[in-house]
């Protein structure tokens, strides 16, 4: 899959298969393409080159209604100019399943109660969009995506500007969805915990996947983030944990789109 942005290509030749079920992280620097692969497969932006299949069908023959009943996303940032509640919120993810001007249905409010109930917002459902925090917004924004009742949930760093204890308590929530996850992140130690498979990105291109033990190693941090770290199995469950060191890097490649380019091979 391609995809370019006038003579620049932002996404090149990413190949991506998300197993049912599982919660997939995008990893990389910032301009590495997380965000666009993110609305590619959201058909928000249409691939130059390649095919996008959704339950194996081709994202391109579906009408945007239908790919909004089993696919959900939640943006960084999110804002409205008009003065909506929470409920309200949470209200316009049955948009897709409603025809124009129908009333509310027992189905909508049965399933607008259960992504109330699964993001704990009961006591917050009259309170004003405006007056919420960051982190309220974002678990606000994500049982507005549960209410249209997807299959698949796409998120672009949901953890962007919020402080730890609302980073893990909504980290924790995503990662018990009963929904296919791919979330874009920054924090390496969030993925490897929250994440049952990682995908690197450096330059539009994937660089690395597998399960967090195989991805973060000290070797793929260097030349991906130019930053030296020490990994060892630290984290729940013996995932990776990683802490990272003063200095510069010193990566195995000068481009890490490319593992065969390694400076330390080449003759003074």
């Amino acid at each position: 899959m391609n995809w370019s942005a006038g003579e620049r290509l932002i996404v090149d030749g990413i190949a991506l298969d998300v197993a049912r079920g599982s919660t997939v992280g995008l990893l990389g620097p910032n301009g590495s393409g997380k965000s666009t692969l993110l609305r590619l497969l959201a058909g928000i932006r249409r691939p130059d080159g390649g095919t996008i299949l959704l339950d194996g069908d081709d994202l391109r023959s579906l009408r945007r209604r239908d790919v909004a009943r089993r696919l959900a996303t939640v943006e960084q940032h999110a804002a409205t100019e008009i003065d909506l509640t929470v409920l309200d919120v949470v209200r316009l993810g049955r948009i897709p399943h409603r025809r124009a001007w129908d009333g509310e249905r027992p189905q909508d409010a049965r399933a607008v109660a259960e992504a109330i109930g699964r993001t704990d917002l009961q006591e917050r459902l009259h309170q004003p969009w405006s007056t919420l925090s960051g982190g309220e917004r974002q678990r606000v924004q994500i049982a507005r995506a549960l209410a249209q009742e997807p299959r698949e949930l796409l998120l672009d760093e949901p953890t962007n500007h919020l402080d730890i204890h609302h980073q893990l308590d909504l980290l924790t929530l995503v990662a018990a969805l009963p929904v296919t996850t791919v979330m874009a992140l920054h924090d390496l130690n969030l993925a490897a915990t929250f994440c049952d498979r990682l995908v690197v990105l450096a330059r539009g291109r994937v660089v690395a996947a597998g399960s967090p033990g195989e991805v973060l190693t000290p070797e793929l941090i260097a030349d991906v983030y130019r930053v030296r770290s020490v990994v060892t199995a630290d984290g729940p469950d013996g995932r990776p944990a990683i802490r990272f060191l003063p200095g510069p890097a010193h990566p195995a490649s000068t481009d890490p789109t490319d593992p065969t380019s390694d400076p330390r091979s080449t003759p003074a």
